[in-house]
């Protein structure tokens, strides 16, 4: 038990670049689902004027969807590649994200909730790319280490986007979740260019 929580080997692993990469990623991805999850509801409330029912309704509908394509997912990442995958659901976010914050129509609402929740399901696509970039001896471990790592921070989720919807409305607050999701699909992009020799 000692070695597994010595400094130096922990220190090592997630200063791997691809790793570090993933980690900041992974950051991201779960600080949006985070506050998703703990404000969604209230944000369809006092947003858009719906009924707590038909939030807590969309709430719901919106972890069935993602519980339903986590799988379909996971195939595409197998098959087309962890970061390509994640990438399209960064943008599926974005797409999402932004229908919920302009339109309150029903449909809007619909499809935005459909696209985020599929977008939310970017742990079937990521989370493998650990795995991938760690040894057999390093897999039980080391992602252990890394999913702690990232999660922690991502905690903090729920406080500042909470922080941004009290002092600068939900709107701006949702609004992050786009920019977050920008970030993601710019520094794939880069790693992308960085792989390639540029």
């Amino acid at each position: 038990m000692g070695d597994r929580f010595a400094l130096k080997p922990v220190v090592e692993l997630l200063s791997r670049r691809k790793i570090a990469f993933t980690a900041v990623l992974a950051f991201l991805f779960e600080f949006v689902w985070q506050a998703t999850a703990s404000f969604l509801p209230t944000f369809l409330i006092a947003y858009h004027g719906y009924s707590v029912t038909f939030a807590s309704t969309l709430f719901s509908a919106y972890f069935v969807i993602q519980g339903l394509t986590q799988p379909g997912v996971g195939s595409l990442s197998d098959r087309y590649g962890r970061e390509e995958t994640a990438g399209l659901c960064a943008v599926l976010g974005i797409s999402g994200f932004t229908l919920l914050l302009v339109g309150s129509r029903l449909a809007v609402l619909l499809v935005g909730i459909v696209l985020v929740g599929v977008s939310m399901g970017w742990g079937a696509a990521l989370l493998p790319r650990f795995v991938d970039n760690l040894s057999n001896e390093e897999r039980g471990a080391g992602f252990g280490l890394v999913r702690t790592t990232y999660m922690m921070l991502s905690a903090t989720g729920s406080v500042v986007v909470g922080t941004i919807a009290d002092t600068a409305g939900w709107g701006i607050a949702f609004g992050t979740f786009v920019v977050f999701l920008s970030v993601i699909c710019l520094s794939l992009a880069g790693n992308r260019l960085f792989d390639l020799g540029f």
